[in-house]
């Protein structure tokens, strides 16, 4: 019976590494990007536009926005443009070549904070920028872009997202918290099976 349940765990545990092995190799990007608005003035009501171009033909990759904080999260506050839609928990922007963008309507002065993901095909990711715009209610831009972020070759030539622009007194853009991996939790569970057979042993 106990080298039956060590070896279900262990087949368990042989898929959960090769899953963790495949999804590494396909990792998203994931941004925590923080808006301090209150540069713009207390209480002004205007725009923050978010944008995901690529250009037309590249394989499909898609900008998330999840975890909004500090949003007024009413559906009329958004405008998704192009190919941009809202989806459970935020708005998912494709990289055509289109004009993509959710447009929010608030009120300046506060902290707007979210998770970008960016996921999908890592050899169209050389063609695809993420930016945000402040605009005042009459759709003016106001004081240049906010943030503009755009994917280039790193060393290995593997895609690395860069900051190409960046209003350092509105926006912060940074590594969200780390979640432990499919493979580090798989290490931890065997390390607690050893611990559970060597106690059966000595029962």
């Amino acid at each position: 019976m106990q080298n039956t349940f060590i070896t279900r765990f262990l087949r368990s545990l042989a898929l959960l590494l090769a899953f963790s092995a495949s999804s590494h190799a396909m990792a998203d990007v994931v941004r925590l990007v923080t808006l301090d608005t209150a540069i713009y003035g207390a209480g002004r009501a205007g725009y923050l536009d978010f944008t995901f171009n690529g250009v037309d033909g590249a394989p499909a990759v898609t900008a998330t926005m999840s975890q909004l904080q500090g949003f007024d999260m009413d559906p009329a506050n958004f405008s998704p443009w192009g190919d941009a839609a809202a989806v459970p928990g935020g708005f998912a922007l494709l990289n055509t070549a289109t004009p993509n963008d959710v447009l929010y309507q608030g009120v300046f002065g506060g902290v707007f904070s979210f998770l970008l993901t960016i996921s999908g095909d890592p050899s169209a990711l050389m063609f695809s920028n993420f930016g945000v715009l402040a605009l005042d209610d009459a759709g003016v831009q106001i004081k240049g872009k906010v943030l503009d972020l755009m994917f280039v070759a790193a060393a290995d030539g593997s895609p690395d997202l860069q900051i190409l622009s960046i209003n350092d007194a509105v926006a912060t853009v940074a590594a969200p918290a780390a979640v432990p991996e499919p493979a580090s939790l798989a290490l931890a569970a065997l390390g607690l099976l050893a611990l559970a057979c060597a106690r059966r042993r000595r029962a």
